[in-house]
């Protein structure tokens, strides 16, 4: 049961997610118009303007919504770190071709399975408080990151939700994973591809893309 509990909180906030110098240096807590915090509110106001926009209401609407979300949700989220992070140690045995490959399968594929998922979803009630935004010192390659804490209230049910951030050189700030009560969601897909070391590279890659058909 509680699989099941954590599998639906999955759904709910990933859609609003996808809709949005040493490593022991102390870090630093900052206010709420921090540059990560204005990046992530700007793309989840601007994926729940799409799901409540009556414009989309219409069956026949519904595919331009997704494509509309997904093209959203690729601008603040970091699919190539999600896939990374979600294959683990498999992410070693691929080459440069299949890690672009399988990101690209990767992200349609979860695209497919949650935004799917939206269409007896009402958001009017959805309500996010952003409590806290916390820098941490950067990477020693000079990746900035950040959490976000915030309480996400829909359907008369507050959940806490951690937003991690990353900002690489040249780049902006992008979300590359979501923890939602402590659980991660990187970690939960991490564990399904934990035993695949037995499968190559491009068996897991046509596995997705089957998937998607």
């Amino acid at each position: 049961m509680q699989r099941i509990f954590i599998n639906n909180l999955f759904k709910t906030i990933f859609i609003i997610s996808f809709f949005i110098i040493s490593l022991s240096a102390p870090s630093m807590l900052m206010g709420a118009d921090s540059e990560p915090e204005r990046v992530l509110k700007s793309g989840v106001d601007d994926m729940t303007a799409v799901l409540n926009d009556p414009a989309f209401a219409d069956e026949a609407q519904k595919k331009a919504r997704k494509d509309i979300l997904f093209n959203k949700a690729d601008s603040i989220f970091d699919f190539s770190e999600f896939s990374k992070g979600a294959l683990g140690k498999n992410w070693e045995r691929f080459s440069e071709s299949q890690r672009t490959e399988f990101t690209k399968a990767f992200s349609r594929l979860i695209a497919n399975t949650y935004l799917a998922k939206i269409d007896d979803e009402n958001f009017q009630d959805l309500k996010i408080t952003y409590l806290k935004t916390e820098i941490l010192a950067p990477t020693k390659s000079g990746i900035e990151r950040a959490d976000i804490a915030s309480d996400v209230l829909h359907n008369k049910v507050v959940t806490p939700v951690y937003y991690r951030m990353m900002k690489k050189k040249g780049g902006s700030w992008k979300i590359y994973d979501v923890k939602i009560e402590g659980v991660s969601l990187v970690g939960n897909y991490r564990e399904q591809y934990r035993t695949r070391f037995n499968d190559s590279p491009d068996k897991i890659i046509e596995e997705i893309k089957e998937k998607i058909k």
